[in-house]
């Protein structure tokens, strides 16, 4: 009988073929890395709070992991709602975002993360421009956390985990 052999590999081959594949993963995680970016919502402060006049059992409240209390915790549906044009309330207000420039790679990295096309918050700022809308563009990571402190509800993305009286990590 002349049978079709099955080609065997030697070991040098499987070695080869995941350390191409390892190095792969390695260069793909670097490359993504140095621009990682944390998401910061607006912290619920006495003033904010009693400004809307809000029952305490209807305060912002919704569920995020390893966020403080007193920050405006916000779900990962929203966040894609959100940044995709689509209005989020929390307790009836209109929650805002911020965001940087679509070319930037902090903002590559944020709108990635959630699956979406950083281009397409350019395009819907352009139209917000002309509708008013929830979508507040700033120019770096400064202006971003005056961004989250001045429309509150808010929530934006930063670089580095930051903390203030009105701003802290929410993701």
């Amino acid at each position: 009988m002349h049978g079709v052999q099955p080609q065997r590999f030697s070991c040098s081959f499987w070695i080869d073929s995941i350390m191409k594949i390892g190095f792969c993963c390695l260069l793909l995680v670097s490359s993504t890395a140095w621009a990682d970016s944390s998401w910061h919502c607006s912290r619920n402060t006495q003033d904010t709070l009693s400004s809307y006049n809000t029952p305490a059992a209807d305060q912002f409240s919704i569920a995020s992991v390893g966020s403080s209390a007193d920050v405006i915790n916000v779900s990962i549906r929203d966040l894609i709602d959100l940044y995709s044009g689509t209005t989020v309330r929390i307790s009836g207000v209109a929650l805002s975002a911020c965001f940087m420039p679509s070319n930037e790679a902090l903002t590559s990295s944020a709108l990635t993360a959630l699956g979406l096309y950083p281009s397409t918050i350019q395009a819907l700022s352009r139209r917000s421009s002309i509708v008013q809308s929830n979508l507040h563009l700033v120019s770096d990571e400064a202006q971003m956390l005056q961004c989250i402190e001045k429309h509150y509800p808010a929530v934006g993305y930063v670089s580095t985990t930051t903390q203030t009286e009105q701003v802290a990590p929410c993701f």
